[in-house]
């Protein structure tokens, strides 16, 4: 007699173990989606109901086969209640209260397997009968050839099931992804077609022993090649994107060897992935070099976080500047299994910014220019002031010298007055030259409000001409690291335009309020409040754009170099509107030893 069947069985449980060790292993080791879980629920469960089958061929009492079988029965009803999950999480189709249902009826139907005196496959105790397969092998025969009522129930919920899983199959073809939706059809075909079968031997319509089974076995290896697939499609699709990134990546496990690199790093190095894998270095690079990113790959192993730094490498006879992040992978407990390197060459970046800034300054000097040469008749008031009251004085003084009796206390006041009105047109004189420039004066400590009060000094003809009052607040102390021009130009274009704006109101009724104060976080604000025309809520959200103007021989630049100023300081400015009417100015810079404050909003 040839012993074939059994041991096929034990095989076939074998490779179902396989395959749920090998799926269990995937959930433990990666965060893989809840799918793996359950496909590895279902293949421990087949290879344990084939155990549980090879056991029943091979009984030889009734009562054996009354357990075996019970045992048999309730690992398929445990695994039929946990199939449709499976299917839901396979399919992304899920329909929570039919899923609830199914497992519900199944565990009920298990609850009276496991309480019957001989399961759900016998009404009474059996007799023991033996089918001789065409081969020669004999063996127990598992056919039920009495059917009680909860025989037919489980079928029924059985058939509930394949009706169930058919369904969201279909669904999956014909709605979602055609190729996953074929694999799972043909895997449920060939097992329910297998299951089904047993109901035909039972009904002996065929002589033949059970084919279940098998039937479990096909769905556990098609649907375990279809989800291997996936996994390897899902590294080609990581792996395209990688090669597709503008960055050069690489993977070192932690002894500093390399285990990946994508096309950009190789086009960057002028190396290839199987020249570099398990090597440690590259001998492209400077010793020093190497040894700075090595040692800042094993700081971000020892700390686990993100190490930044930034290195200038000669490629092709020409420097480029690159930004590089290392960061560890964590395991799920949270200890590192290797470092990633990301290099990302900002040389052009870095060309932009350097012309991008040369022009910005061309433009805040022409804003600059063209500020100035709106007060040129103040300007001009202002040095005639002085230079006029300089000339009284010394001529009132060389007639002083003219005379017989020369008193001295009056010449000392007049030399006295002279040096005074030479310090104010010289101040004046310094000033407009400081706003004229072309080169910057660097970032310095500036006191806000002593700024603020050389502005006022510049444009206190232009208040006056404008018949303004002027009220102001300024705090002390509020010190920034700023550039003083460009913070000064910044007051200028908001003043002029506050004086502009409130031409068309009555004499008496033209209010200028400034504020410099020390904000709830910690910032200066300064605040320039108006009471002329306003701005219309509709354009509110639009005056900092480049070249837009509400003046008539406006350019549209004077707000939007005041935005960028500001920007440039790691400050802000937004505008809203008065209750009664005009608008207020506000903008933000960091004071000195403050952290940087974040970008607020630019309008109302």
């Amino acid at each position: 007699m040839s012993a074939i069947l059994v041991p096929t069985l034990y095989v076939l449980s074998g490779v179902c173990a396989y395959t749920a060790l090998h799926h269990g292993l995937a959930v433990m080791r990666q965060r893989v989606s809840l799918t793996h879980l359950l496909f590895a629920l279902v293949s421990l469960l087949v290879a344990a109901h084939i155990l549980a089958k090879a056991a029943a061929y091979s009984t030889e009492t009734a009562e054996a086969l009354v357990a075996m079988r019970r045992l048999e029965v309730s690992l398929a009803l445990m695994l039929f209640s946990i199939f449709p999950w499976f299917v839901a999480e396979f399919t992304g189709i899920r329909r929570p209260r039919i899923l609830i249902g199914l497992g519900l009826f199944f565990a009920s139907v298990i609850a009276v397997n496991l309480a019957l005196p001989y399961g759900v496959q016998f009404v009474e105790l059996p007799r023991l009968l033996y089918f001789e397969l065409p081969w020669g092998e004999r063996v127990v025969d598992l056919r039920v050839h009495q059917r009680g009522t909860w025989h037919i129930v489980g079928w029924l919920a059985i058939l509930a099931m394949m009706a169930f899983s058919f369904h969201m199959a279909i669904a999956l073809y014909r709605h979602r992804d055609k190729r996953r939706g074929r694999a799972l059809l043909w895997a449920l075909g060939l097992f329910f077609g297998a299951v089904l079968f047993n109901v035909v031997v039972n009904l002996e319509l065929i002589e033949f022993i059970h084919l279940s089974e098998f039937g479990f076995v096909a769905l556990v290896v098609l649907m375990d090649q279809e989800m291997m697939l996936e996994r390897r499609d899902q590294t080609r699709r990581i792996r395209s994107v990688l090669d597709h990134l503008p960055a050069a990546i690489c993977l070192k496990d932690l002894r500093g060897r390399f285990q990946l690199v994508n096309q950009g790093f190789e086009n960057a190095f002028q190396t290839s992935e199987t020249n570099i894998i398990d090597k440690t270095e590259l001998p492209q690079l400077p010793l020093k070099i190497a040894e700075e990113i090595r040692s800042d790959e094993t700081l971000a192993i020892q700390t686990g976080q993100k190490i930044e730094n930034e290195y200038v490498l000669e490629q092709r006879g020409e420097q480029h500047i690159y930004q590089v992040h290392h960061f560890p992978l964590l395991r799920p407990d949270g200890r590192p299994y290797a470092v990633c390197g990301v290099y990302i060459d900002v040389t052009e970046s870095r060309h932009k910014d350097v012309s991008l800034n040369k022009f910005r300054r061309q433009v805040w000097h022409t804003d600059r220019v063209a500020s100035t040469g709106a007060i040129t008749g103040s300007l001009a008031h202002e040095l005639c002031q002085p230079l006029a009251a300089i000339l009284n004085n010394a001529q009132a003084g060389l007639r002083f010298l003219a005379q017989d009796k020369v008193d001295l206390e009056e010449i000392r006041e007049l030399l006295g007055d002279i040096v005074r009105d030479d310090k104010r047109a010289g101040a004046v004189i310094n000033g407009l030259r400081a706003m004229l420039q072309q080169q910057e004066t660097p970032y310095a400590d500036i006191d806000l409000a002593l700024c603020i009060e050389e502005v006022f000094e510049l444009l206190h003809s232009e208040f006056v001409r404008h018949g303004v009052d002027v009220e102001h607040n300024l705090q002390r102390d509020l010190t920034l690291r700023a550039n003083k021009i460009q913070i000064q130009q910044v007051l200028i274009n908001l003043l002029i335009n506050a004086l502009e704006a409130m031409d068309a109101q009555p004499a008496g009724q033209r209010l200028l309020q400034i504020s410099a104060v020390r904000a709830d976080d910690g910032n200066a604000r300064v605040s320039v409040r108006d009471t002329g025309i306003g701005i219309a809520q509709d354009v509110m959200g639009r005056i900092f754009d480049g070249f837009y103007t509400t003046k008539p021989q406006g350019l549209g630049v004077g707000l939007e170099v005041c935005r960028s100023i500001l920007e440039s300081h790691r400050g802000y400015i937004r505008v809203e509107a008065n209750p009664d009417r005009g608008v207020t100015f506000h903008f933000s810079l960091p004071l000195s030893g403050e952290p940087t404050p974040t970008a607020g909003p630019t309008d109302n």
